[in-house]
């Protein structure tokens, strides 16, 4: 009697396995994120270098402690622009230490068309999603109505009236509001994946256009502050010198 039931027991094991492996079969797990982000600041022709010193052509020589990027939203589109996917859940931050991310799914099939990454944010979005950008990228939340800053650069200069290895001054310039938001979008492409590939999207930010003529002694820090006439005004002559390159 013991031998007949443990014969029946071990049947029932057996067959609640193979029932679980066939399960495992016909019903796969829901694909996970493809869409690897890589964020590259350069200077120049070359890769930034945080621990270089560099001379802009106003002489001033400076240090870049971190560049920072928000993006807020990304959609593919077809090529008629009639069939949008949302590629990636709200908000995705790139930063040194952390230049590097997986975040978006786009389901597998065939694809021709182009991405389009925004930049900035309206307040309405901001106080919706304020607490989850402030988890995310808190140095990124704005203290007023305009939205959110999505471009940040950190750096120190040289104090001109000392030796240059002694003293460094801070530095901070800041890209924001809705007023500054901005969208890139890349070229048509062809391509297709499946749920076992990862898409890479590299965005090249060009800091030379930015700071090769800034006067650091001058201006030390910028807000995109629309209340303010000079600052905003500076704010939206960096944002044109910006260049991102989507590859």
């Amino acid at each position: 009697m013991r031998q007949s039931l443990l014969a029946i027991c071990c049947g029932l094991f057996l067959l609640s396995s193979c029932q679980e492996k066939d399960l495992l079969v016909d019903n796969p797990p829901p694909p996970t994120d493809n869409l690897f982000w890589s964020f590259v600041p350069y200077y120049g022709e070359e890769g930034l270098d945080y621990d270089s010193i560099y001379q802009n052509e106003l002489g001033i020589s400076f240090m870049v402690d971190s560049v920072s990027l928000l993006i807020t939203d990304v959609n593919f589109y077809d090529q008629n622009l009639k069939q949008t996917i949302d590629t990636a859940p709200n908000f995705i931050y790139l930063t040194r230490g952390t230049s590097e991310k997986l975040n978006g799914l786009l389901p597998a099939g065939g694809y021709y068309g182009s991405y389009n990454i925004f930049l900035g944010a309206d307040s309405l979005k901001t106080l919706r999603y304020r607490q989850e950008v402030q988890r995310i990228a808190p140095s990124m939340v704005r203290e007023d109505i305009f939205g959110l800053d999505f471009f940040k650069i950190k750096g120190r200069i040289f104090d001109p009236s000392k030796l240059p290895d002694t003293v460094l001054i801070p530095v901070e310039y800041t890209l924001g509001t809705y007023l500054l938001a901005d969208t890139m979008n890349t070229d048509l492409r062809s391509f297709s994946i499946d749920n076992n590939q990862r898409i890479t999207i590299v965005l090249l930010a060009d800091l030379k256009p930015v700071l090769n003529k800034l006067n650091f002694n001058l201006i030390q820090d910028i807000y995109s502050d629309p209340t303010d006439l000079q600052d905003f005004t500076l704010a939206q002559q960096l944002k044109d010198s910006l260049a991102i390159g989507i590859f």
